[in-house]
């Protein structure tokens, strides 16, 4: 007879939210499996029946992911919790869902729930022929020995099958560099302003990078000198005075870091102080003053983050700014901050995971 034939399993994936909510989603997983097991997922939102496997993959904030298969009366077969030391590496959705499916078809095929193939049973051996029965015996010769009976054909070997062996699982890829956790480091920039003036800007700057709305978000304090030509002040004289100007451009920004090739691209935003300390002499009046030019800047950064804990970062940023007016004792303009400047600098630091 032949072989029954066993029930048509499926898998159903259990959503929580929508097809595209969490990592990896509902529409990623059902992607991953149907390469994997064709024909064997139900689409997404499809009623369950009596043979319906329910498979349920959640992820946690600490990174941890969990698998859970259970049969069509809610027992569970399988069980698979991942740490997050353990899961692939990074914020890559379509990886965990990869992953997922390579537990999934191991198990499928290790359990055995693909449907057998019906085959015939062997034929079986043909009835032994009937012999006649001896003539009777004569008085002188004696009788005739029976004819040997037909030999019964052997049986047709079984052919043993055995399920294919599932692939192995691709090897994982190489481990990337940890983000930075905070960095510092020291640069120079180029300052060119409304009026066809330019200074160099040599600072220091400290940041921390975090975790935050699935994106990593950034915060950078820098404070520097400005500088005309090689000195780090300004010299201005008129009639019956002399000035002497230096200034400190101090900021502070926000940014997004969006990996892109080899590096990040930072664009963000911020606010900016120039400190300007002035020390003139007015006819016999000499004194010296602190004033304050506040801002507003958009900047764009591309940073690379080198394996000895060494980075480097490229930035342009566009700025405006209150204007600071020095006036001599006879209202006489004699020294003013630009309303708008571009700055093109560089950056080399150390980064800290």
């Amino acid at each position: 007879m032949a072989a029954a034939l066993a029930p048509a399993y499926a898998i159903a994936i259990l959503m929580a939210g929508g097809p595209d909510d969490g990592c990896p989603s509902p529409h990623q997983l059902a992607d991953a499996l149907s390469a994997h097991l064709p024909g064997m997922v139900l689409p997404l939102g499809h009623a369950t029946g009596p043979t319906t496997l329910r498979l349920t993959v959640t992820t946690d904030g600490a990174g941890a992911m969990r698998l859970d298969l259970n049969d069509p009366e809610g027992g569970p077969l399988l069980h698979r919790a991942l740490s997050a030391s353990e899961r692939p590496k990074g914020n890559d959705c379509p990886a965990l869902a990869e992953t997922a499916a390579l537990i999934v078809e191991r198990y499928w095929h290790e359990v055995g729930y693909d449907v057998p193939i019906e085959t015939p049973a062997p034929p079986k051996p043909p009835p032994p022929k009937a012999t006649a029965p001896p003539p009777p015996p004569k008085p002188a010769p004696p009788p005739a020995p029976p004819p040997k009976a037909a030999s019964t054909p052997p049986p047709p070997p079984a052919i043993e099958t055995r399920p294919e062996r599932p692939p192995e699982p691709p090897p994982p890829p190489a481990e990337p560099l940890p983000p930075p956790g905070w960095w510092l480091g020291a640069g120079a920039e180029v300052l060119l302003t409304g009026s066809g003036q330019h200074a160099g800007v040599g600072a220091l700057s400290i940041g921390v990078e975090r975790p935050m709305w699935r994106r990593r978000i950034g915060l950078r304090l820098s404070a520097g000198v400005q500088t005309a030509g090689l000195k780090t002040d300004l010299a201005v004289d008129w009639r019956n005075g002399h000035a002497t100007i230096r200034q400190f451009p101090v900021r502070m920004g926000a940014y997004m870091a969006i990996p892109l090739g080899f590096g990040q691209l930072e664009p963000g935003v911020g606010v900016d102080l120039d400190v300007i300390s002035v020390a003139f002499s007015d006819g016999p009046i000499t004194e010296t003053q602190m004033r304050a030019s506040p801002g507003a800047d958009a900047a764009l950064g591309w940073a690379l983050f080198l394996p000895h804990d060494i980075y480097v970062r490229a930035s342009a940023q566009a700025g405006i700014e209150v204007s600071y007016v020095l006036t001599a004792s006879n209202n006489t303009t004699i020294f003013t901050t630009p309303r708008f400047d571009l700055s093109l600098g560089l950056e080399l630091g150390v980064w800290f995971p």
